[in-house]
């Protein structure tokens, strides 16, 4: 369980920084593209196109790293209804099947990429080989496995009932007074 730990804690630090400077940069870059329009009376061709790849770096790493955190939308009224036995089993399916969704998603966006690769597709501006930018989607999507994966030997191995590797499943007692 110790691999696993650091294995986890490894991944989530890349993703918090790669998800940290992209933010930083599509911010830095939006600024100073106003300014250069607002100011200066051009535009930064290159802008909206680094935002953009930007933008699927944080989409994909982002849903790994809410993988990692158990901050993913969960419906919980079925859920709900369980026993806690019954509960860490419907857990165990769910992450179980996550994350082979994740890896069937991960192949199509390969084959996908491929395709992109063989047309040979660039950006407008940039002229960034385009398969380059949407090996993110590939990579966000097997990290994304790798986190269920965890959560799946987590509750395997715990008598708890985790959401993530190392978030618990706990709600929140109400406060006095409320209902």
């Amino acid at each position: 369980m110790a691999f696993l730990t650091r294995l986890f804690g490894g991944i989530q630090r890349i993703e918090e920084i790669l998800l940290g400077w992209s933010i930083i940069a599509i911010a830095a870059l939006t600024i100073s593209n106003v300014f250069c329009r607002a100011v200066l009376q051009f535009s930064l061709p290159f802008t909206g196109e680094l935002s953009q790849f930007f933008m699927i770096m944080v989409t994909f790493v982002g849903l790994s790293y809410a993988a990692s955190r158990g901050r993913h939308i969960r419906m919980t009224a079925l859920y709900d209804q369980f026993t806690p036995r019954g509960r860490k089993v419907l857990m165990i399916i769910i992450s179980a099947s996550t994350a082979a969704l994740m890896l069937v998603l991960a192949w199509y966006s390969f084959q996908y990429i491929d395709t992109v690769r063989f047309l040979e597709s660039v950006s407008p501006v940039l002229q960034v080989p385009l398969y380059l930018v949407y090996m993110l989607v590939p990579l966000g999507l097997i990290s994304a496995a790798i986190q269920y994966a965890l959560t799946t030997v987590r509750n395997v191995m715990s008598p708890d009932v985790y959401i993530s590797f190392d978030v618990k499943d706990e709600y929140e007692q109400p406060l006095d007074g409320e209902i």
